[in-house]
């Protein structure tokens, strides 16, 4: 399937949208004591059943090739799914937010020293401008400096999620997208039943049912299988900088879902740290060199005459 570099872009936007309302049902699922490795099994299962019903037959024909790829996708998705919703339960959620946005910084690294991907002056400047959009809308900066458990966790996740990313980015553009996501959901489901059975050793007793089931079934369905099959899709068509840019913006949709729905006031901090990182974004995506050349024809112009 052929898609623009813009096409792919819009699509990991869509994907930012969901995963940012993620964030309120996972903590309205936790709320009503469902474990985080129960959530991820949940959350895998289910997107295993959609990819089956929309791509059963893709998946039968499944390569090796397309196994290995799927499969280092899946366990690095998984890994940093279950260290981020672990890290939600011991730090606050400015420092989980923040910390986990640590990947935006980490992607082009990695895919400088892993593929040899030039790493341009204005992805710098957009990662800086993300960074400090994150620190404006988390207000770190008033928080005192304690780290605990749940700090390591999440920056354990933000490496999983960088490797993910430029994994998908460069090593998945052979294999079809729909077996990688199957791959994705498959491990996240297996990955998640078994941290629920040996590590939590399977505690359902408490679970609140009636108000967990709705973000159970949003999180699978939705958040997994919807926005992780157009992340997967669209990241064969874009770079893994301007992917972790855009989905960065998951943090800012999941702040404007948690007001929408009272879980924390509104703050300028949210609008100007949230117009600060998209426009980090928009310069990422501009294209800068008709116009560097352009003004320079024109300055050239002037001094002829």
């Amino acid at each position: 399937m052929k898609m623009s570099k813009s096409m792919a872009n819009i699509l990991l936007l869509i994907t930012s949208v969901f995963w940012g309302s993620g964030f309120v049902v996972t903590k309205i699922a936790l709320d009503a004591n469902v474990s985080a490795g129960f959530i991820n099994f949940v959350r895998g299962f289910l997107f295993v059943v959609c990819v089956l019903l929309f791509f059963y037959k893709k998946i039968c024909k499944m390569t090796f090739q397309d196994f290995k790829v799927g499969l280092i996708a899946g366990l690095l998705n998984f890994g940093g799914f279950i260290t981020q919703t672990i890290g939600v339960i011991y730090t606050t959620p400015s420092n989980n937010a923040f910390i986990s946005a640590v990947y935006v910084v980490i992607v082009p690294l990695m895919a400088w020293i892993i593929y040899r991907k030039v790493f341009q002056l204005k992805s710098l400047v957009s990662i800086v401008g993300c960074l400090l959009g994150m620190v404006i809308i988390t207000g770190i900066w008033n928080e005192e400096i304690n780290i605990n458990i749940g700090d390591v966790y999440t920056l354990i996740c933000a490496f999983f999620y960088a490797g993910s990313i430029v994994y998908l980015g460069y090593s998945t553009r052979t294999a079809d997208f729909s077996v990688v996501a199957f791959m994705l959901a498959a491990v996240q489901a297996v990955g998640g039943l078994l941290f629920f059975l040996f590590v939590e050793e399977g505690q359902l007793s408490n679970v609140s049912w009636s108000v967990a089931i709705v973000p159970l079934l949003y999180m699978g369905i939705i958040c997994s299988f919807v926005g992780q099959t157009l992340q997967v899709l669209a990241q064969k068509h874009t770079s893994a900088t301007s992917a972790g840019l855009i989905m960065m913006l998951e943090s800012v949709f999941g702040s404007m879902f948690s007001i929408t729905f009272g879980f924390e006031p509104f703050t300028v901090k949210l609008v100007v740290g949230g117009m600060l990182i998209m426009l980090s974004i928009i310069l990422m995506e501009v294209e800068l060199k008709p116009f560097l050349s352009r003004t320079r024809k024109q300055l050239s112009i002037k001094e002829n005459v």
